[in-house]
């Protein structure tokens, strides 16, 4: 992509931007190699297609300041302006959702996710976990620094400021969407967190009992009554989640869509679950 000209030209503006280029391959060793050849106490990432909000460095930067912490889980949303369909619209909530809990998991000391399209943590607290960031992976650059720094009783908070959000565009299509779930999906199976486990089977498990119930009500109708309760009932679950985390994550909430999305969701997660382990060495 454009990425480095687009560099090069901001360059005579910001006299501090360092241009690297990678002497090996992938996100992950990227990383690696920038990191170790900075000079800053405090490291922030973010993705190529993401933008973020103006004050974003300095309002990360104060409250690490204020906050000393290991890592900083920060916000990120879906914003599609005026281009919203049906299918991005869909995918702002399943996103919100799974941003929103991993907010609510940092807040009761029980970190499970985080995204490194948003992401705050001292070269210190990195250079202690470097050995725990699976470098056979493709993915999980933040995952795995987030489990480690957790796993020797780091600190990590989140950074909850409508000013440190970040923001990118939903998959184009849904080949793209299902891809990129299926590589985050294929490191689970190096995941050794009681927490992180113990949520994504619970996770897994409910979708596969609505899945299991719809098939089996070909055969009585008795099935197909219990799998209406069940999806209905987790329609209201969702959409009283949804309803809490409104104010600081979804700028806009249908009911409609979360019902949409309550129906389609257990498929979708079986499916993605499944064939993300099958998936072998995930490719970007």
């Amino acid at each position: 992509d454009a990425s480095v000209s687009i560099v090069e030209s901001c360059i005579s503006d910001f006299k501090d931007i360092t241009l690297l280029h990678a002497t090996g391959f992938g996100k992950k060793n990227a990383l690696k190699e920038a990191i170790l050849q900075s000079k800053s106490e405090l490291i922030l990432t973010t993705d190529a297609d993401c933008i973020p909000e103006n004050t974003w460095v300095e309002t990360i930067s104060n409250f690490q300041s204020e906050f000393t912490s290991d890592l900083l889980v920060c916000p990120v949303g879906i914003n599609d302006g005026n281009n919203s369909t049906a299918f991005s619209k869909l995918q702002q909530l399943e996103f919100s959702s799974l941003v929103a809990s991993g907010a609510g998991a940092v807040g009761i000391r029980k970190p499970i996710l985080c995204n490194g399209a948003n992401l705050a943590f001292t070269k210190k607290a990195w250079l202690k976990s470097q050995k725990d960031l699976h470098a056979e992976l493709i993915s999980g650059d933040d995952v795995f620094l987030l489990l480690s720094i957790k796993k020797r009783g780091g600190i990590i908070r989140y950074v909850k400021s409508k000013e440190a959000f970040v923001y990118t565009s939903a998959a184009s299509t849904l080949k793209t969407f299902v891809h990129q779930r299926q590589r985050w999906t294929s490191k689970s199976s190096a995941y050794t967190d009681s927490d992180i486990i113990f949520t994504a089977l619970i996770v897994f498990g409910v979708s596969l009992v609505q899945v299991c119930l719809l098939f089996f009500s070909f055969f009585s109708v008795n099935f197909l009554i219990s799998f209406g309760i069940v999806t209905f009932l987790k329609f209201l679950t969702d959409f009283v989640f949804f309803k809490t985390i409104k104010s600081f994550f979804l700028p806009t909430l249908s009911s409609g869509y979360v019902f949409l999305l309550s129906v389609i969701y257990p498929f979708y997660t079986v499916y993605v679950a499944i064939s993300g382990m099958f998936e072998g060495r995930a490719k970007w």
